[in-house]
This record gives structure tokens, sequence and C-alpha cells, in this order.
């Protein structure tokens, strides 16, 4: 049964939240991984299939549902792909920051980051339609305290930690909406045998499975009042019989009307607006909390 204050939660007496969010990285995120595949272009190819035939297919599924959706790219990716994400963003469609190719926030300065941030920030702004506010953590861990780094580069949001399943404040005030990875089509498909994505070589499952699992945590998600984050990639659910996944789900969502179906961030700003503080017990409070007594006791 969902709760009092999860009933009151939401806009216009909604039930739950659902995000429909693209990582579209146009294979950095293997080249981070294995930096030889620039050289090779058979295995590359699986990962420019995203940007050649994926980004269009998903578009073209989120017109006929009418829904507006957020995008999360690097921002060097302006430079090869202007046209493109001109096309994408101009309709409806939100463009968020992933990061400016691909680095690993953790193994760098804090005034590198910054750096960083504010680069990607500015160069998506120069095409994007909305103002660029929110971030997603292209890879590594999350540095302690990243969260003041990201409102100092001008951002408000981030789309990149776990945690929990409604969104939530760190103690600097910037809005964490949580995503999972088992609302990520990578995890599924994606798959290559050299280098091996992932290690281990582990096998394609069956679509009807996929979208099992994606309407069960959907399901799930609406019961309980909560906010439902799918995270798709161009280059594994953009192909011919993939696509069709994501139509189904999105009629499955849109077949009930107490659902506000919303992009990342316009959740952000409500959350923002309600002014809710994350508990002393939260999960980011109890990390920080953790961190200060083990340097402590170094010390």
């Amino acid at each position: 049964m969902i709760s009092t204050a999860a009933e009151s939660y939401w806009p216009q007496g909604k039930k739950c939240a659902a995000i429909v969010s693209v990582i579209f990285d146009d294979g950095l995120d293997a080249i981070a991984q294995a930096p030889d595949l620039k050289g090779r272009a058979k295995s590359f190819s699986v990962w420019q299939y995203g940007a050649a035939r994926g980004v269009e297919r998903l578009c073209d599924v989120f017109a006929n549902a009418d829904i507006s959706t957020s995008w999360f790219v690097p921002g060097i990716l302006v430079e090869k792909h202007e046209q493109l994400l001109r096309d994408v963003v101009s309709p409806r469609h939100e463009i968020e920051s992933h990061g400016w190719s691909f680095e690993r926030y953790d193994a760098i300065s804090a005034p590198e980051a910054v750096d960083l941030l504010k680069r990607s920030r500015e160069r998506l702004n120069a095409i994007a339609s909305n103002d660029v506010s929110g971030f997603r953590l292209p890879a590594g861990n999350w540095p302690r305290r990243f969260d003041r780094l990201l409102l100092q580069a001008g951002y408000s949001w981030s789309a990149s930690l776990n945690g929990d399943d409604t969104p939530y404040s760190h103690f600097s005030s910037l809005v964490e909406i949580p995503v999972h990875l088992e609302l990520e089509d990578r995890p599924y498909f994606q798959f290559n045998f050299t280098p091996a994505f992932p290690k281990g070589q582990g096998r394609l499952p069956s679509y009807e499975a996929v979208l099992g699992n994606w309407i069960a945590e959907f399901d799930a998600y609406r019961q309980y009042g909560l906010c439902y984050v799918i995270q798709l990639h161009p280059e594994w659910t953009g192909t011919p019989g993939r696509i069709a996944l994501v139509a189904a789900l999105l009629a499955h969502i849109a077949s009930f009307d107490d659902v506000w179906l919303a992009t990342a961030a316009e959740v952000a700003r409500w959350h923002a607006g309600k002014g809710i503080a994350a508990p002393g017990d939260h999960p980011v409070n109890v990390y920080e909390a953790y961190v200060d007594e083990e340097r402590a006791v170094e010390r």
C-alpha cells in the first residue's frame, strides 16, 4: 500500500514518476576500457551503430509515444555530431551532461574536474533547447563531495548514484535522481567478442524476459509511489528488434493516467522546490559519516 507521504509527494496527485533517459556516448565508453578500439573498425562499429541508426529509431518511438526524454551526452561529441544532436533536442527533448570525454572524475584534481564540467555544460548549452543543469557520472567512483564541484560548475542535479528509489538532496543541496542497473539496457544487450564486453562473455537474454523485467519494475515503482528511470543506449536498444521493447514499455507506462511522465530536469526541479532534506540515516549521509570516522581513526 502506498504511504500518505508518497501519495502527496508527486504533482497533481500522480501516484509515481517515470523518466525515460538516453545515454549517448558514441563509443567513448568502450574506448575508455580498450583504447585500441579506435583502430579496429569492425569491433568499434558495434558502438558507432548508435549514431548511424539507433538515435533515429529511438527518436521515432519517442515521437510516436508523444513524450519528452532526457539525453546524457559527453560535451566533446558536439564537435562530431552537432547536427544529429540538434535534431534530437530541437523538438522537445532535453540534453544533459555526461562529462566532457568520458573521463574518470575520481582520478583527476578538483580544479581539473570543475574545468571539464564547465566545458561540457557550455558546449552542450550552445545547441540545447534547455538550460543544461543535470549530470550523469561517466565512469569511476563518485569522488567525495563531488556534489559541491557540480554546483560550482553550474549544475543543480545529478542522476548518477543508487541509494534510493526517489529523488533526494545532498547536504550541499544538489538533487540526486537515483538510477539502477536493472533499468538499463547495457547489462542485458552489450556484447562484443574481442575485447570481451562484458568480461566472461555473458549471453544475450530473450527480449521478452528483458521487457518483463522492466515492466515488473515499473509496476512495483508505481505501486510504491517511486521514481522509475529507464536508461537506454542507441547502440543497444536502437536495433530493429529491440526498439519494439522500448515501444511496448512506453505503451505500458502510458496505459496508466496516474503516472507523471517527466524529464529528469522536471523531476529535479520539483524535488528541489519541496525543500526536503535527506535524513541523517540516508545512505548519502551515512557514507559521509563513515568516511569522516575512518579518517579520524587514521589520524
